[in-house]
């Protein structure tokens, strides 16, 4: 065995040399492209292949110093070949031939999700500087060591690199926004798309990947304890929604372990944004800025005055700055992801960082022209930046700009409001008619919006409750503690402790309903397959007028202690939490 070594090392020591300016020149892409020659740019496959590359690269883990690089070529079509390989100076080759079987028999929709998933797996070796695919095709075609080198890297934990780089590729593909789950569909191999990949590539050096059906098994328990994990998420927006952020937020970082995708970070920056709100004061109303998952309507009472520049919390601008990084990486991560954009944009205003305030609002506006919303805070932003400047002065432009909005016959409130705080801050007049037609659009304002207008105009008085004339039936009362709790013992439970915070998650068995209880009494209530229950019914189970606000892909209608969230005109769910009385 000893003399076997020695030869081979002899063998290596001959080779390798000999082979170390082409092994170098091979590291490089350019060196596929003048062998293999680009395929046609035009081929719409392509170019689908080169936009899925362009997304998926943003959310994978990349090397500050080697920015990843795609070309798809027209060789590496022979069995001896890889489909696909990263290169050391951060290239990613892609074979034609690897592009036909992504999207054979498949639509293009769902030949992107694999294109999105075999891009991805590459972006991960690439991370690891792991670049066996390019080592082996340099061997095979010229030395006889490809045995050995197949052994070597099995006992490297070869096969471990590729499940490894399989986890990596699938969040990948995930967070740029794929269907993921499709590629794991149960029915023929070629449903199951890593059995069908497998079956097409590179057999000679199968040994180093564990079995494609092992390899898929693997992927689908890593997506049912994604999907197991989903209620962090779920009840983190709900917290939020309840003015309940300290808690929330440990749900979103919780659920930012097996998912860390736009919208945690963007929904873990209106948590910040939340809590600096709050330490501002009337501060942070001086303009309405609706954020697009609004959570500081449930405010009731003002602890703060407004306060002076150069005065600002500290502790609020420390939430800021947190609130900041959070949407920027969520814009980072898909740069066409409107909340993250108009989020920021308050934030940065906040901050008085003006021109980055200006950046982010005037990208929203690109991607979103029509949003009324965006319109009105694009004004404001504009009129702050005139601020700035002794020179330039951009109130009669940016009253034109709300005067047109003020025609729309759809004008959201905060263009109202925001009107009327300018018109007050230059002492014109015409601010007391609209202080008026805010005051008979009470039901629509936030209660921090609602009482500043109240300061202007006189307010009817606040509705009782109590006068609601139907109820939404809880299965169990908050404040019991869940373990007691005959009907719950029978659910199915998952309880988890986060810092500082002990909860449970039951849900009833046919998935109608949810409990949130932490450290073990319930605390919030989740009603889902509601029959009956539609948009026009919502407005008797609350004793007074119902506000809207939006999220993204609904919209959420607010009474005092519940929220229904309505998913294209159809109320998608209830969640109750203890009323404050």
């Amino acid at each position: 065995m000893r003399h076997f070594s020695q030869k081979l090392l002899l063998l290596l020591l001959i080779v390798l040399p000999l082979n170390s300016l082409a092994s170098s020149l091979k590291d490089q892409l350019d060196y596929y492209i003048d062998k293999y020659k680009l395929a046609d740019s035009s081929d719409e496959r392509v170019r689908r292949v080169h936009q899925v590359f362009k997304k998926v690269s943003t959310v994978a883990e990349k090397r500050y110093n080697r920015p990843p690089q795609l070309a798809i070529v027209k060789g590496l079509n022979t069995p001896d070949e890889p489909l696909a390989m990263a290169l050391p100076d951060g290239g990613i080759v892609l074979s034609k031939k690897a592009i036909d079987i992504i999207y054979e028999n498949v639509s293009l929709a769902h030949g992107d999700t694999r294109a999105a998933f075999v891009l991805g797996h590459e972006l991960a070796h690439l991370s690891k500087d792991d670049f066996w695919h390019r080592e082996f095709l340099s061997i095979a075609k010229e030395s006889p060591l490809l045995p050995q080198l197949v052994k070597n890297y099995q006992e490297q934990d070869g096969k471990q690199k590729e499940i490894e780089a399989d986890d990596h590729g699938f969040i990948y593909a995930a967070l740029a926004g794929y269907p993921v789950d499709k590629l794991l569909a149960e029915g023929t191999q070629q449903q199951n798309f890593l059995v069908y990949w497998q079956q097409q590539s590179f057999q000679e050096v199968s040994d180093t990947h564990p079995r494609p059906e092992y390899r898929a098994e693997l992927l689908q328990a890593r997506l049912q304890k994604l999907l197991g994990n989903l209620p962090y998420f779920h009840f983190g927006v709900r917290l939020t929604h309840f003015q309940r952020c300290e808690d929330a937020v440990y749900f979103f970082r919780e659920f930012l372990k097996y998912f860390p995708g736009r919208e945690v970070y963007n929904n873990l920056g209106v948590c910040e944004l939340q809590r600096a709100r709050k330490l501002l004061g009337k501060e942070a109303y001086l303009y309405w800025l609706p954020s697009v998952l609004d959570v500081t309507t449930q405010t009731e009472n003002f602890s703060l005055p407004y306060a002076s520049k150069g005065e600002r919390n500290t502790l609020a601008d420390e939430f800021l700055e947190k609130a900041k990084t959070y949407f920027e990486l969520a814009s980072s991560m898909d740069s066409s992801y409107v909340p993250a954009k108009v989020n920021l944009a308050i934030t940065t205003l906040y901050l008085e960082k003006i021109y980055e305030a200006r950046t982010a609002i005037e990208q929203a506006y690109e991607l979103a022209p029509d949003d009324l919303d965006i319109q009105g805070m694009r004004a404001v932003i504009l009129y702050e930046q005139g601020q700035q400047s002794p020179y330039i002065d951009m109130w009669p432009y940016v009253i034109q700009l709300l005067d047109e909005l003020m025609q729309q016959s759809n004008i959201p409130p905060s263009v109202l409001y925001n009107m009327a705080q300018l018109l007050e801050q230059r002492k014109r007049t015409g601010a007391e008619e609209i202080w008026q037609q805010l005051g008979q659009r009470l039901a629509e304002l936030p209660a921090p919006i609602r009482n500043i207008v109240c300061e202007n105009v006189n307010c009817p008085a606040p509705q009782e409750l109590g006068s609601a004339k139907a109820v939404f039936l809880l299965p169990v009362k908050f404040g019991v503690k869940a373990k007691r709790d005959k009907r719950l013992r029978k659910w199915r439970k998952s309880d988890v402790r986060l810092y500082k915070i002990y909860e449970q998650f039951y849900q009833e068995p046919k998935g109608a309903t949810e409990v949130l209880a932490l450290r073990g009494r319930v605390e919030m209530v989740v009603l889902k397959n509601l029959g009956n229950v539609t948009k026009d019914d919502l407005p008797a189970f609350c004793g007074q007028a119902l506000r809207e606000r939006r999220v993204v892909n609904g919209s959420l209608w607010s009474c005092q202690n519940w929220a229904a969230l309505v998913v294209d005109g159809e109320v998608a769910e209830v969640w109750v939490v203890k009323s404050k009385r």
